[in-house]
């Protein structure tokens, strides 16, 4: 950490929102490659005082992380929820809203959805999960809100794709970059895992073909899939989405 002291300053003042320009963005990526659902910001709040002071009321129903990312998406409903307001154990652990346990960690849990051959491979896979609650830090709660109405940076964007935008959206991240995202896809937690905690975590765009969780409760169309953007590369990717659109 730098050596912090009142007469001591680093770096110039942290820009405004640009919610013109995001807003500017979305309208882009709806022209240039037909997204027809709201790109959705994710804002982890880590504080009680946070919390309170973001600008929206708490919300008054319990559901899962996914189900409140489709209300976003689909109806424009902006959310702010903590732990209790959580119904899958996925999330809450992904976001540490609440510590894991050893039935989880073990892999048992995840050998008893009959997707993993023994209880060793269900572990190996939940290592490989991307996952806050092994941080030394808990989260309060989250917002959940259409990135049109957002008010103040999010940290993470997710977008609701199909196969043709998945592979437009990794263009316009290539267009600048040079670099093939490094894409963390499992089939499993996809919507708390690969889509938030991933690129929130990387700093890099991540790609989801969902999981089975997420397409039951959310009754997703089987083309569907998604896109996770931390904000710092969401202007430079739909920049670069739109410098690589195809005169076809």
């Amino acid at each position: 950490m730098p050596y912090k002291h009142k007469n001591i300053e680093y770096g110039l003042p942290h820009e405004e929102y640009p919610k013109e320009r995001i807003c500017q963005c979305i309208d882009t990526l709806k022209e240039v490659i037909g997204l027809d659902r709201e790109p959705v910001g994710i804002t982890f709040l880590f504080t009680k005082e946070d919390y309170e002071a973001y600008p929206l009321e708490e919300t008054d129903i319990s559901t899962a992380y996914c189900v409140m990312v489709k209300q976003a998406a689909v109806h424009g409903k902006s959310i702010k929820c903590r732990l209790e307001h959580h119904k899958c154990d996925g999330a809450t652990t992904a976001f540490a809203l609440e510590p894991s346990t050893e039935r989880i960690e073990s892999g048992q849990e995840y050998f008893s959805y009959k997707l993993y051959s023994s209880v060793a491979v269900a572990r190996r896979m939940r290592e490989s999960i991307r996952s806050l609650h092994r941080m030394p830090v808990r989260t309060y709660g989250l917002a959940i809100v259409p990135l049109s109405l957002c008010q103040q940076t999010p940290d993470v964007i997710i977008l609701m794709t199909n196969a043709l935008q998945s592979m437009r959206m990794v263009q316009g991240y290539e267009y600048f970059t040079g670099k093939k995202p490094a894409v963390d896809m499992g089939a499993m937690q996809g919507m708390c895992s690969e889509l938030t905690v991933s690129p929130y975590l990387t700093g890099e765009m991540n790609v989801s073909v969902l999981c089975p969780s997420t397409r039951m409760l959310c009754k997703w169309n089987e083309n569907d899939m998604a896109v996770g953007v931390p904000f710092e590369l969401f202007e430079m990717i739909t920049e670069g989405v739109a410098a690589t659109q195809p005169s076809y």
